[in-house]
């Protein structure tokens, strides 16, 4: 009889059979970094420890990345997206820049479905939304087309913000 085990979920969903077990020391730091709200400083030091650690794992990614986003530090937080686009890439297989993503890459991203397919999408939306914040409009509209060709669906709604950037240039 053929067994099958639950994945162990990691706090973002992501099942920890892509990023393997977080370090139990960056666990303690992420858990630090909580309990030290409000305090910026001290958030920022226990991230930083929890990077020291597991410095690819997607968990303290994205908590990097969430840091900054909500400290509206849009150009740090964009550097921690790109992370998490390129460490989301390497695990799918594909190209860690979207700019090189193959046919072969894009067919997979549509055809498949896994939460690590989701996280890498979100991301890269992620990564559209804060270049286009930032005034890099050309960038962010052509990831958003990137994304808009692979999104069938339109889950993400990168069409919609293409569509509030280029609203946006209209005098």
């Amino acid at each position: 009889m053929n067994e099958t085990r639950p994945q162990k979920i990691d706090t973002y969903g992501i099942p920890e059979d892509y990023w393997g077990q977080l370090d139990p020391e960056a666990v303690e730091e992420l858990k630090q970094a909580s309990f030290s709200y409000p305090d910026k400083r001290k958030v920022l030091y226990h991230l930083n420890r929890a990077f020291e650690k597991s410095a690819s794992h997607m968990t303290v990614l994205i908590g990097m990345y969430r840091f900054y986003f909500y400290q509206s530090d849009l150009e740090k937080s964009l550097y921690w997206g790109k992370l998490c686009v390129a460490e989301t890439a390497k695990k799918l297989g594909i190209s860690q820049s979207w700019e090189e993503l193959t046919e072969e890459h894009k067919q997979k991203l549509k055809k498949e479905e896994s939460p690590l397919i989701d996280l890498y999408l979100r991301a890269l939306h992620a990564v559209g939304y804060l270049l286009g914040r930032l005034g890099q409009k050309d960038e962010a509209l052509k990831i958003l087309n990137v994304l808009s060709e692979i999104d069938t669906s339109k889950q993400l709604g990168a069409e919609r913000l293409a569509g509030i950037l280029m609203a946006e240039e209209i005098p």
